[in-house]
């Protein structure tokens, strides 16, 4: 095998599995083909192929079956990101206080989503549309407040980054309902067990770990484990655990601020890139 067949295989081994079980061959040998004398491939092809593999890696994770999974089980999913502000309002209750808007400013935010989750399960997907992209908007709003004390570069940014793509799916959705109440409820309860653990385990490293492997195991359990539209949405339905991991990731290597710019990029770029690319790189036992 030459240089340059052996570089034509691995830029076409970026493309999903069994498109090159199909078509690799055939791209192959058009490819080498055109190569002329060249020993390695020249830059345009590269480009060509590795955008044209991402593209359609990008096309499989937003397909219909993936959007209609979510725009279900999104909305619910969601609710996971009260833990924090439960636990908040749980303290001030014992205390046998009323929390101040300070304490609690993201509250609104998630009573527009538990009405989002209601008429997502009900079949109302415009009215849940609408309601994602206002309950999204809060959360953007509430992560420019100053006394807010989130930032972008933290595990808020997973919850806003799963609220926009939420609302996307709610909005680019065909209308299908393609899971029952078996995973409606499979889904609900993982929000139980992770609300449950932010409130009684705020801030003890090991709930939080354990509240982002129930988030991505109940993802995927609740969107269908046995197909690729399953895993495919419960990688998007669980987008707040690449953000985490990330944001403890980046944190271990690097100390002080980060520019808001640079960690928009990194805590939202990053953990969409991985999205699209293991999204089309994951063959579970059974396709549809």
């Amino acid at each position: 095998m030459s240089e340059l067949e052996k570089r034509y295989r691995w830029l076409l081994s970026r493309y999903p599995r069994d498109h090159r079980e199909q078509h690799g061959e055939e791209m192959l040998g058009v490819l080498m083909a055109d190569a002329g004398d060249r020993k390695t491939p020249g830059w345009r092809d590269t480009t060509d192929l590795l955008w044209g593999a991402f593209r359609l890696h990008v096309r499989r994770l937003l397909a219909a079956d993936v959007l209609a999974v979510v725009a279900l089980l999104g909305p619910i999913a969601v609710l996971a990101g009260a833990a924090t502000s439960l636990h908040e309002l749980a303290w001030w209750v014992q205390a046998g206080s009323v929390p101040p808007f300070e304490q609690i400013p993201d509250a609104p935010v998630w009573f527009v989503w538990l009405g989002v989750a209601i008429l997502a399960v009900a079949g109302k997907r415009r009215a849940a549309a609408i309601g994602a992209w206002v309950a999204t908007a809060g959360l953007i709003v509430v992560l420019q407040l100053p006394f807010a004390g989130w930032q972008w570069s933290t595990d808020k940014a997973g919850w806003v980054l799963l609220s926009a793509v939420t609302a996307f799916a709610l909005s680019a959705s065909d209308g299908r309902r393609a899971r029952g109440w078996p995973a409606i409820a499979t889904m609900a309860a993982t929000v139980l067990l992770i609300v449950g653990l932010g409130v009684f385990g705020h801030q003890a490293e090991i709930a939080e770990y354990a509240a982002l492997a129930i988030l991505f195991a109940g993802a995927v359990l609740a969107a269908g484990i046995s197909t690729a539209t399953g895993w495919r949405a419960g990688l998007v339905l669980s987008a707040p655990v690449a953000t985490a991991l990330l944001a403890r990731l980046v944190y271990a290597v690097h100390d002080g601020p980060i520019n808001d710019t640079v960690s928009t990029l990194i805590f939202f770029g990053v953990p969409l890139v991985f999205l699209v690319v293991i999204g089309g790189l994951v063959r579970p036992p059974q396709r549809v």
